[in-house]
């Protein structure tokens, strides 16, 4: 079986994509990030080590999505030329699956180095609620008539505190600690209490309060956030 050009690989998954009916947003989104992929593999071994190695690379350059995750795992049958017509089954059903290893006993270490096999039950529920809490807050942004660039940097701030907490105990205190670790990340002091105002509306949806959305600042412009993250 040959391998195809990096670009009909694109090509070809891209295709399939269209077929399995993802937005033109997420299409060209997953096309930006598979360029990217492609651009690291040139100078590494056109293999499975390669391989994960570019994925690695290039998924520390990109927010810590599991979309990312999937494409990565998706597209290594297009990258090697197994994948060759149209998938038949319907999105929910798609199977990822990851870069094989070159056999068992590199398999099995290329496991236990993933994080994956170190998480417990308690830590993955913790994160799918984090994750949960995430996807309402955006929703309801959207709700409030915020415009994208505004929503867009909200969530970008609120990802990355929930990203600095993911590991600690859910509480009170472990929040206080996380906001104020990330305080110290902007460097106008002037400009924290935007921060804090938005850590504060998005406690309430950490939180499950059932009144979150009515918490929501919206007197906070873009104009705001962008000073807030501007060096």
């Amino acid at each position: 079986m040959s391998r195809p050009s990096p670009d009909a690989a694109l090509e070809l998954y891209s295709e399939h994509l269209k077929q399995r009916g993802v937005a033109t947003k997420q299409l060209t989104l997953a096309r930006h990030f598979l360029r990217h992929l492609l651009t690291t593999l040139r100078d590494l071994p056109q293999d499975g080590n390669g391989y994960r190695t570019a994925a690695e690379t290039t998924l520390r350059n990109f927010p810590a999505e599991t979309s990312f995750l999937d494409m990565v795992r998706e597209f290594f049958p297009y990258w090697t030329g197994e994948a060759t017509s149209a998938p038949t089954s319907r999105p929910s059903e798609t199977v990822a699956v990851a870069a094989p290893a070159s056999n068992l006993t590199e398999a099995i270490r290329l496991m236990d180095a993933d994080a994956w096999s170190q998480r417990t039950i308690v830590e993955l529920e913790r994160q799918l609620h984090q994750l949960k809490s995430l996807v309402r807050y955006n929703e309801e942004l959207k709700r409030a008539g915020l415009d994208d660039g505004n929503v867009e940097a909200r969530m970008r701030l609120m990802k990355l505190l929930v990203f600095t907490i993911r590991d600690a105990p859910q509480n009170t205190d472990t929040y206080r600690a996380g906001v104020d670790k990330i305080l110290t990340l902007f460097p106008h002091q002037e400009r924290w209490h935007t921060f804090v105002s938005l850590a504060r509306e998005f406690f309430y949806f950490l939180a499950q309060d059932g009144a979150a959305a009515e918490k929501l600042q919206k007197q906070i412009s873009t104009q705001e956030l962008n000073q807030l993250m501007a060096a």
